[in-house]
């Protein structure tokens, strides 16, 4: 009898062994959302799944040149609430998310826009200086005051329950669209983005993905959308002046390479202008991207975060 429930073990910890690399690389769940509303773990298919992104990234090539045209890494840092999307291999420039749980409200907490790269501040291009940054804060000198710019709820439904909200410009609190400046670590006086509007679209697609230079077997994945429209001087999309649309990509069932179904995190970019500068009293016109990005292919590697902004 001992020697049978000894083999058992044996048997249960060999499984164990063989199904725990595959299990950690999936789509991970990060949240209980509650029953009866169809809500979406979001936070989920925002990052990429962490048994992929141990050792892989995306990266988009030029056609005409065959290189890197664009790179997303993404760190997930579970231990203080983070998600890291790194844009080049040298560590930086980044955007960088914070997240919370907040079980007395429906919503269940929400994924904030916290820190983005500086890019020309009075004629000089930061873009590629870890020393200088954007951080979003509310001013408050609380202890959440970085958790000041939501954009995606952790529980929502694409298009629908928790998918659209505004954000008001300042003094509004606890959400608002203020931010500081950091240029070489010297913090410079508060600016703001007026009022923003948070939407969450889906599931989007089917875009392209390949995995590493493999073009022959083309990998269909659906999309989860955050469309963000900001510099608005009303709550309304006419008075806006910028919207940027960000793709979140994730496989609709397993891919051929690995049998698996897996997150892959942010893989397209969109920047527009709103043709008429948020006029009010006409209604706003978005026309061509003005900027875009696309990272449409797996390839093995990782890099290190390299911060030094504050």
């Amino acid at each position: 009898m001992r020697r049978r429930n000894l083999l058992s073990i044996v048997l249960v910890l060999a499984v164990c062994i063989l199904l725990t690399p595959t299990s950690f690389a999936q789509i991970q769940s990060t949240i209980t959302c509650p029953a009866g509303h169809g809500y979406w773990d979001t936070l989920s298919l925002l990052v990429m799944d962490p048994g992929l992104a141990a050792n892989h990234h995306m990266e988009g090539f030029d056609p005409t040149t065959g290189n890197p045209s664009s790179y997303v890494y993404t760190e997930w840092w579970q231990n203080n609430s983070k998600v890291w999307y790194i844009k080049n291999p040298q560590g930086n420039p980044w955007d960088v998310k914070l997240y919370d749980y907040q079980p007395s409200i429906p919503s269940q907490g929400y994924i904030y826009q916290w820190v983005t790269e500086l890019d020309t501040l009075n004629g000089v291009n930061h873009w590629s200086d870890p020393t200088s940054c954007r951080k979003h804060n509310n001013g408050s000198s609380t202890s959440t005051a970085d958790y000041s710019y939501p954009e995606i709820a952790r529980c929502a439904v694409p298009d629908g329950e928790n998918s659209s909200f505004w954000v008001p410009a300042p003094p509004a609190q606890p959400y608002n669209s203020q931010y500081y400046t950091y240029v070489n670590g010297a913090i410079q006086p508060p600016q703001n983005l007026q009022n923003a509007l948070m939407e969450l679209k889906g599931p989007g697609g089917p875009l392209t993905i390949y995995w590493g230079s493999d073009t022959s077997q083309p990998i269909s994945v659906n999309t989860i959308i955050f469309q963000y429209t900001y510099s608005c001087s009303q709550q309304s999309v006419n008075s806006c002046k910028s919207r940027e649309v960000f793709e979140y990509a994730y496989d609709p069932t397993t891919n051929p390479y690995d049998g698996i179904k897996h997150s892959y995190g942010w893989v397209r970019w969109r920047s527009y202008h709103n043709q008429t500068n948020g006029d009010a009293t006409m209604a706003a016109n978005w026309g061509q991207p003005t900027q875009t990005s696309y990272s449409n292919h797996v390839v093995t590697g990782q890099t290190t975060v390299n911060f030094q902004c504050f």
